[in-house]
């Protein structure tokens, strides 16, 4: 990882005495610096506490562990064993593990399906790469290695297969569609994806100003740590032919946003979902990001299991449009 400038200086240091012309280069070249080392953590974050698991909930659990095919990374995860015979497959958000799912896991289980759910690579208990190139290929590669994993296993691969993902990875679970022989027989996205990554990625800069280290909170030490940001976590994730084609994929697609949402806002959710006319949208009134079963429940229990309950019921390429807003 590239080194940093330092920004936080002790009143003596010689920096803080340079003259106003030279301040500026020097606010530039920590802003570039520090919007590197953050883009880095935004694909290679902290290494989370663990946190709860299904089994604080009394569900049943059996832990699994299975290395990428691209470049051996364990990737750790969880079955809770269903009715079956179908399985709902939960991909968390960045910057979170698998236990920020759970009551995801109850829900979806309670209503009979087996669920899976795992770490991203570099979160939780999955492996970790130094990587900064080819993100989006990697993150991929990872959902489409586990879901020919739960096709190949002898618990799980009798049943319809749908993926639930949330925030960054609704990118990664419409983006896998067109690298899987065998069909998905549903997608839900949740909080995501953004229509426009580099804008998208300059609005979550703009959200986290005030963490930034005061010089570099506005003038051109923002202006150049919000676009050193944006441009870095773009060219690490490299996302080509954004958004997918999806034309002769017969998965069923279902968008929910949140009516309360600033990271991720409905408005930058809808041009995403506009390229797929026979998909579902929903946006719910109450929720701010990625905690649309807290704040609006029942009607998002209700849409939820409907959706995926059709979906499994009526696998194949026809697909029925329903927008609902608000």
């Amino acid at each position: 990882m590239p080194a940093t400038v330092p920004t936080d200086r002790p009143p003596g240091d010689p920096a803080r005495r340079l003259p106003g012309p030279l301040r500026v280069p020097h606010a530039v070249l920590s802003a570039v610096g520090l919007a590197a080392r953050h883009a880095f953590e935004l694909y290679h974050p902290p290494t989370a506490k663990p946190g709860r698991t299904p089994l604080n909930k009394g569900l049943p659990l059996r832990e699994f562990v299975l290395t990428t095919t691209r470049d051996r990374i364990p990737l750790h995860g969880w079955v809770v064993p269903g009715r079956g015979p179908h399985t709902v497959v939960l991909c968390h958000g960045m910057g979170r593990t698998k236990s920020s799912t759970l009551g995801h896991i109850e829900l979806l289980h309670r209503a009979g399906w087996h669920v899976v759910a795992y770490d991203l690579r570099n979160h939780g208990e999955s492996g970790r790469d130094r990587r900064w190139l080819r993100m989006a290929d990697r993150f991929t590669g990872d959902l489409a290695d586990v879901l020919r994993w739960v096709r190949a296993d002898p618990e799980l691969g009798g049943g319809e297969i749908a993926v639930y993902a949330f925030s960054f990875s609704t990118w990664v679970a419409l983006s896998v569609l067109k690298r899987l022989d065998d069909r998905v027989a549903a997608v839900v996205c949740d909080s995501g994806p953004m229509a426009d990554i580099r804008a998208g990625l300059a609005h979550y800069a703009g959200l986290r100003r005030s963490t930034l280290p005061e010089p570099l909170r506005a003038g051109p030490g923002f202006a150049v740590y919000r676009a050193g940001f944006s441009a870095i976590c773009g060219r690490m994730l490299a996302a080509p032919d954004w958004p997918p084609d999806l034309g002769r994929v017969p998965t069923r697609l279902m968008f929910v946003a949140g009516g309360q949402d600033t990271v991720v806002p409905e408005s930058r959710i809808a041009p995403v979902a506009d390229r797929y006319p026979d998909a579902e949208r929903w946006t719910a009134p109450n929720a701010m990001h990625m905690n649309a079963i807290r704040f609006d429940r029942e009607e998002y229990r209700e849409r939820l299991l409907t959706f995926l309950t059709r979906s499994f019921a009526t696998p194949g390429p026809e697909r029925r449009r329903t927008a609902v807003h608000g």
